[in-house]
């Protein structure tokens, strides 16, 4: 089904996963909604199961394709998801894992499925105080390709809004990543790090995609609130075409400060910035310069509420484009409650990009609101609206042609919350 369906229209899905906010006071709902528990321990091991159903309501407002056949998929469906996570974090080791498997069923004629499913560990292990070893690895079946260069590589106590799927193409995406971190000073520390990505198409296996990558940090804690770093990364794509095999390099350097106090123009503000300048070049050519940089601005306020602004300028290997991409992206994030057991989430996210040698610009931009109600500790009903819209030029270096889409979705459903487990080891009093 999937392979006779390589190319199956422009998907814009409002996600059924429960959105995170970042409350600030406690509530019997905080759990149900995303907050991280209030711990009094140092050490904890925690299990912990999440599912959510619902039926959604979609509308193509705007497309334009080329395939013939193209299949936009309209009207309703249907969804659930199951997540199981699971953390343990000691003095010397930390572990965290997760799994989930969803499913969206489309009842248009002919009607068909859509599973997808992700595992993930990572590890981190310290043999003395000052030394640390960490790695971890994801593996994630989709039945969507995805706008991949709109994701924001952003810490952030908010969920980006959702990314809308272009295509119907099942693809595997294997990443895998470590390194060690040495704090040689009570300020200063170095971190080699290394990690390699992989994304297989299952009907077009001329289009994988992988690259492999190595970075040395060097950071200086210089104050109680202000930090900076230094850094030096190589990364390199191997892209196989009918023609030939192009190899290229992205080299990085990264100075940036941390700035971690509250802004005096407004309290409870934190802002960070960084920048660094990236080389490309294919094959044996040239180098290409270009300056990028990150920042962001968080903001809470009336206890339970938080916003979020940030903005990214990257040259990014990413699937389904032939050569790097420079891209310049805005997200903006507001998220609190309404009253004791009603959350809101809102989001807005845009941006532009363009492939190397290629002037002409990917275009998406797209909305998301949530509304969330708690009827107990762990059941919760939600209603969600997203808007996706994206632009790409005609005969671009991506390896996927859709020229343009626009769709939005109305979904309504159920999400749960369950601790399957969760002990914490609290220190005694020695007195």
């Amino acid at each position: 089904m999937m392979r006779s369906r390589a190319i199956c229209g422009a998907i814009a899905l409002a996600a059924l996963v429960p959105a995170v906010a970042a409350a600030q006071s406690r509530s019997p709902y905080s759990d149900l909604f995303g907050r991280t528990p209030q711990r009094t321990g140092k050490e904890f091991t925690a299990v912990q199961f999440r599912s959510t159903a619902g039926a959604q309501q979609g509308w193509t407002l705007e497309s334009e394709f080329t395939p013939p056949g193209t299949v936009i998929p309209e009207g309703l469906s249907g969804g659930a998801d199951a997540q199981v996570t699971a953390e343990h974090i000691g003095r010397k080791l930390q572990v965290a894992g997760h799994g989930r498997y969803s499913y969206q069923e489309y009842r248009q004629e002919p009607a068909f499925g859509a599973p997808a499913f992700d595992t993930g560990v990572r590890m981190e292990v310290r043999p003395r105080t000052r030394l640390a070893f960490y790695g971890g690895a994801n593996f994630a079946r989709s039945p969507f390709y995805q706008l991949m260069w709109l994701q924001p590589d952003l810490t952030s106590p908010l969920p980006p809004v959702d990314q809308s799927a272009i295509l119907m193409l099942q693809n595997d995406s294997v990443e895998a990543s470590g390194g060690v971190i040495s704090r040689y000073s009570s300020r200063s520390s170095i971190e080699l790090s290394a990690v390699m990505k992989e994304t297989d198409f299952e009907s077009t296996p001329q289009h994988d995609f992988s690259s492999v990558g190595a970075t040395i940090m060097w950071r200086r804690q210089m104050t109680r609130n202000v930090s900076v770093h230094g850094g030096y990364s190589r990364e390199q794509l191997r892209q196989t075409l009918a023609v030939n095999d192009t190899r290229f390099t992205n080299e990085r350097i990264d100075v940036g400060v941390e700035y971690g106090k509250s802004l005096t123009f407004a309290r409870r503000t934190s802002f960070g910035f960084g920048t660094d300048t990236s080389m490309v070049r294919e094959n044996d050519g040239p180098h290409r310069f270009r300056v990028n940089g990150n920042v962001t601005l968080d903001h809470r306020f009336a206890r339970t509420w938080v916003m979020q602004v940030a903005a990214r300028r990257g040259t990014d290997f990413l699937p389904g484009f032939r050569a790097p991409v420079y891209t310049d992206h805005a997200h903006i994030a507001v998220a609190g409650y309404l009253a004791k057991r009603l959350l809101l989430n809102l989001n807005a996210d845009g941006g532009q990009g363009a492939a190397l040698s290629d002037p002409r610009k990917f275009i998406s931009y797209a909305g998301n609101a949530k509304l969330t109600f708690a009827m107990t500790r762990h059941l919760g009903m939600f209603t969600q609206y997203v808007y996706n819209h994206y632009q790409m030029p005609a005969d671009p270096l991506a390896l996927f042609l859709v020229p343009k889409g626009a769709r939005q979705a109305v979904s309504i459903g159920v999400e749960t919350w369950v601790s399957i487990l969760d002990k914490e080891k609290v220190t005694s009093d020695p007195r």
